[in-house]
């Protein structure tokens, strides 16, 4: 192949080949078979080699898109396991059923979904992952909620709000991190012009969840249920104080401003030392919790599904699918097929309103269709650099939108690596809990709004 074809652009109509392949695949293995998404995604990962290789790309450089996308993850995967070996080894140990315990004796019932949106928030900001806040505050409130009569959609989805909405705003984050680097906006510079838009949004949903929580639970407090479910806990786990060791070590670990892997793992070891020495498990269970995942069998179906999950083993769906839109993502970003359509887009961003609206539709799309939140950041951030210069805006209003568009809407697309990750480890698809997801999509949408009604868009660049 010549080097001159490989240096072209492919047209708007092929770049969509891929595209159209997988929004097909998608739709009959998704929402006609109640397949999992992974094929469809292997399939459109295909066609987008396939098409760049009749367009002119060498297959050296079709291999280094997928391979230097996965790369570029690997250190998120690596968390994506220990994330699923803390979770078996902290509901092992006790820690999960100790929240889950005390949670009944502390949250009332009406202020519940409030409550958790606020925990949710202050744990992920301190620890800069949103994931690690759904894989332990987020299971321990399912199991609370539901005993308070409260629909496990409404949980799921505010977990989701706050543990997302605290990420954001957090300067340990990756995806916070990344998203002003790619423009070279300061980190908290950043931050802080999304406070703008996530601000009005959490205190929408404050109160938004506070009404949701007394019409949920008016009248369906099942007292029994909470009853039998703190016995069977006391009956099942030694609840002792030395249980809050671990997770304190973790948070402490990450305000000292330690990686997130060496944190985590922290947290595996000492949840694995509280399992022996507090639960009485054994050592060899304790090495199989870490792959397999922690079972308990009660002779209630709610607690053994809620309590039986976790390990290494868990996450290799989220990994597969990860790797697999990885591949898809970076073969569509290296053969700039995204480009193509990204550019393609450039005629609707004439006016300030459409610049931003087109922004975060193309985050949107690009959470959808490559199933990669940081594909969601990077790839509008470096197309629409020069239209944001040339209507004389700041670049910290690129990333807000970025933000706002790419990550913040992720854990909503049931094949996303987020969502897929939710789904896992809290068991509700995201197209149900998508609705009570309030800060994912409200704060995309106050994004919108500032931009139409040129609120809090600041301006620096002469325009061009």
């Amino acid at each position: 192949m010549s080097s001159k074809k490989e240096i072209l652009t492919p047209s708007a109509k092929i770049a969509l080949i891929p595209i159209v392949v997988v929004i097909v695949t998608l739709t009959l293995s998704v929402f006609i078979y109640d397949a999992q998404p992974h094929i469809a995604l292997f399939l459109g990962a295909a066609t987008a080699g396939l098409t760049a290789f009749l367009y002119g790309f060498s297959w050296d450089t079709i291999q280094s898109g997928f391979t230097e996308s996965i790369h570029r993850a690997i250190p998120s995967l690596i968390i994506l396991l220990i994330i699923g070996m803390i979770i078996g080894v902290w509901i092992a140990s006790g820690i999960v059923p100790a929240l889950i315990y005390y949670g009944f004796n502390i949250l009332l019932p009406n202020w519940f979904l409030p409550s958790i949106l606020i925990l949710c928030s202050i744990m992920s900001v301190i620890t800069g992952s949103s994931w690690t806040t759904v894989g332990t505050i987020g299971v321990a409130a399912i199991g609370v909620g539901q005993g308070l009569g409260i629909p496990a959609p409404a949980i799921a989805g505010t977990v989701v709000s706050g543990a997302f909405f605290g990420d954001k705003l957090s300067p340990m984050s990756d995806s916070t991190n990344l998203t002003p680097s790619v423009l070279d906006v300061d980190l908290y510079v950043h931050i802080k012009h999304m406070l703008y838009s996530t601000v009005p949004s959490f205190i929408i949903a404050l109160i938004l969840y506070t009404l949701l929580g007394i019409f949920l639970t008016e009248g369906s407090i099942d007292t029994d249920f909470i009853a039998n479910y703190q016995t069977i806990i006391r009956d099942n786990f030694t609840l002792s104080p030395w249980l809050l060791l671990p997770p304190t070590a973790v948070i402490g670990l990450i305000l000292f401003k330690i990686p997130a892997i060496p944190s985590l793992i922290v947290g595996v070891v000492l949840g694995g030392f509280i399992q022996v020495a507090i639960q009485g498990q054994s050592v060899n269970e304790f090495f199989h919790i870490l792959y397999d995942g922690f079972t308990i069998s009660t002779g209630e179906e709610e607690i053994d599904a809620l309590l039986s999950r976790g390990g290494m083993a868990s996450m290799y769906n989220v990994v597969s699918l990860a790797l697999i839109a990885l591949a898809f993502g970076g073969i569509m970003n290296k053969c700039k097929m995204l480009e193509s359509i990204v550019l393609k887009m450039s005629k609707f961003v004439k006016s300030t309103g459409n610049l931003v609206a087109t922004t975060l539709g193309t985050s949107i799309l690009l959470n959808i269709f490559s199933a990669n939140q940081y594909l969601a950041v990077i790839l509008p951030g470096q197309m629409f650099e020069d239209c944001y210069k040339g209507q004389g805006l700041k670049l910290k209003n690129l990333t807000r939108a970025l933000e706002g568009g790419g990550t913040l809407t992720a854990p909503l697309i049931p094949w996303n690596s987020s969502g897929v990750f939710v789904y896992s480890v809290l068991s509700i698809n995201p197209l149900v809990y998508a609705p009570y997801a309030i800060i994912c999509w409200l704060t995309c949408i106050i994004v919108g709004l500032f931009g139409y009604r040129d609120i809090t868009m600041e301006k620096s660049y002469k325009k061009e």
